[in-house]
């Protein structure tokens, strides 16, 4: 039997001839799956600056006592999914899980509560060490907005039509907005001992998990997937019959509010937060399709909240309201024609010329006329809205090259093929012109060098 330290050993070795592989849970993002991506973002930045909110940015890496004290010792985030290490200093750092508690750090850390209201909206990627699936990685992306310092409900109101107009705007079809309140610090605490004191008398029927959330969060119970706790969840006491008076005159400017603005919701009575900072008005914007599953069904959430900036150690405890987007979810229920693509290349193609000796097979291109065509490249990047491809036959050395014919077979080869191509060799460097070849219609002209901008945009007669 092999010792621990020969099968270490061993183990070392085998890895070491694997070749490299990804982290189980985190992916790379590459071509497409990119470009879906920054069109996401950058849609979720357009309607948030509409709405006068500013950009932060936070590290990936906080004290672990940010989210510790901010998310409770009682969530499944902190006693399950952080990734979470002591440093060489002793310190116990996280890689963040959500971008809330990140942003009500910088808040107190950079003294921005002396200047209220802060407008604020983040994208970047989050970690969490939960079970991989569909449209749920260890590291993923999010994007999300916080507004602190207004303790109206018209705030509510607008960062709600924030997220619908993002929604729309990225063409998200079939997606249902449910709204629910949890009203004042008052009614959460009397609509918590209710919860206990039912769920207690049903102990022996819920599942292990609601069990134990029974005495550490039993709100949680509520948003529970298990078949037997819903069961019990269905006789639990409303929400509704706690609320304070002055919880429900805010809920009801929310829902009047979204009525004027002609924004459809559903009450969703069993829609909650577990974090204990959370008040008022929640929501979720829900896809009604199969396309990501019942347990992924949620592509964009927020809430209402209080106490966040008191729990971390500030001067006060700000009133806020924010939500957050998962950007793979939302990539899941894009289709190609919703990404715009990216600008088309314009290729500049050198002609080579045969080389003097006796096999006259190999072709070659003069570094003359190579830097002729990197200065014609560089002319069209800096005034054309598209980008230059320099296009070099793949494999060739740095003098030999392709016929021209193999080149352009090699270009419209690609999809989408260029509408354009810009043609040089030695005679066209001697005029200082170029040919610009256009691919639909196979109809070229020679232009000078100072006019084939003009040229790529009107193309040839």
């Amino acid at each position: 039997m092999r010792s621990p330290w020969a099968r270490l050993s061993y183990l070392r070795r085998a890895y070491s001839t694997q070749p490299p592989r990804a982290v189980r849970g985190m992916a790379d993002r590459i071509g497409t799956a990119e470009l879906r991506h920054r069109h996401i973002v950058r849609v979720a930045q357009e309607a948030a600056e509409r709405f006068g909110f500013e950009p932060i940015h936070t590290p990936v890496l906080e004290y672990s006592s940010v989210f510790e004290r901010t998310l409770g010792e009682g969530t499944d985030v902190v006693n399950k999914e952080l990734y979470k290490f002591l440093d060489s200093s002793q310190q116990w750092m996280t890689m963040r899980p959500e971008g809330t508690a990140s942003v009500a750090r910088a808040l107190i850390t950079n003294g921005l509560e002396r200047s209220l209201p802060q407008r604020l909206y983040y994208s970047g990627p989050m970690f969490r060490h939960e079970r991989p699936q569909r449209g749920r990685l260890r590291q993923f992306e999010q994007f999300g907005v916080e507004a602190v310092g207004i303790a109206h409900p018209a705030s509510d109101v607008e960062c709600i039509q924030m997220g619908w107009i993002f929604l729309e705007a990225l063409g998200i079809t079939g997606a249902e907005l449910q709204l629910n309140t949890l009203g004042d610090v008052r009614s959460r605490l009397a609509y918590r001992d209710s919860l206990q004191t039912y769920f207690a008398e049903h102990r022996g029927r819920l599942s292990e998990e609601s069990q134990r959330r029974l005495d550490s969060n039993p709100l949680r119970i509520l948003d529970s997937k298990d078949a037997a706790d819903a069961e019990v969840v269905a006789g639990a006491p409303p929400y509704a019959a706690f609320l304070t008076p002055e919880s429900r005159c805010h809920f009801d400017f929310v829902k009047r509010g979204l009525e004027e603005l002609r924004i459809p919701f559903t009450l969703n009575s069993r829609l909650v937060r577990g974090l204990d900072y959370y008040q008022h008005t929640v929501w979720e914007a829900v896809c009604t399709s199969d396309r990501l599953g019942r347990s992924q069904a949620t592509v964009l959430a927020g809430g209402h909240y209080d106490g966040l900036t008191a729990a971390l150690g500030g001067v006060a405890s700000l009133p806020g309201v924010g939500w957050a987007t998962g950007i793979e979810r939302l990539a899941l229920l894009l289709d190609a024609s919703q990404v715009p693509p990216p600008p088309a290349p314009v290729p500049v193609l050198v002609v080579p010329e045969r080389a003097a000796g006796p096999s006259g097979s190999v072709r070659e291109v003069s570094s003359d006329v190579y830097a002729y065509a990197l200065h014609v490249a560089s002319t069209i990047r800096t005034r054309h809205a598209a980008y230059v491809v320099h296009a070099p036959s793949s494999g060739a050395g740095p003098a030999q090259h392709q016929p021209l014919g193999k080149q352009l077979a090699s270009v419209l080869s690609r999809d989408p093929a260029p509408p354009r191509v810009v043609i040089v060799g030695s005679a066209e460097m001697a005029q200082r012109q170029a040919i610009v070849r256009d691919t639909a219609s196979q109809t070229q002209r020679t232009v000078d060098i100072c006019s084939i901008v003009s040229a790529l945009i009107d193309g040839p007669p």
